[in-house]
């Protein structure tokens, strides 16, 4: 798969890993951005912690991303995650609405990329 982030320069993830992350998620369609940015989250949140194995796990996902957001930046001050989960969530939700959901290994893919990322962002920031 071609990488929709190859466009970003690399420096603007060191200096601004909110804008790098904005912007990196214009380059997915709108059906795959919502699970990039939920996986950026997850990766940040939970580095550990494997991609969900259905869309059902996906959304569950989506709920506890937000909610460990929160407590996170009430406790560090940090927005990063807090922000990125708002952006997925705002993405990721019109697909519930629909009668056919993307492909999974689709938003699976996606969602191992923005996992990545996530985990790359969270090396660059002190631990809360």
């Amino acid at each position: 798969m071609e990488d929709p982030l190859a466009h970003l320069p690399k420096a603007l993830l060191r200096r601004d890993p909110l804008a790098y992350v904005r912007l990196g998620s214009e380059a997915w369609s709108w059906e795959l951005r919502g699970s990039w940015l939920l996986g950026v989250a997850s990766g940040f949140l939970w580095p550990e912690a494997p991609p969900p194995k259905d869309p059902e796990a996906l959304f569950r996902r989506l709920e506890g991303a937000w909610r460990e957001a929160e407590g996170y930046f009430l406790e560090t001050g940090l927005d990063f995650p807090l922000l990125v989960s708002e952006w997925a969530r705002e993405a990721l939700e019109p697909l519930l609405h629909r009668k056919r959901l993307p492909p999974y290994p689709s938003l699976q893919g996606a969602f191992a990329q923005g996992l990545a990322l996530g985990r790359r962002v969270r090396q660059g920031f002190p631990r809360g």
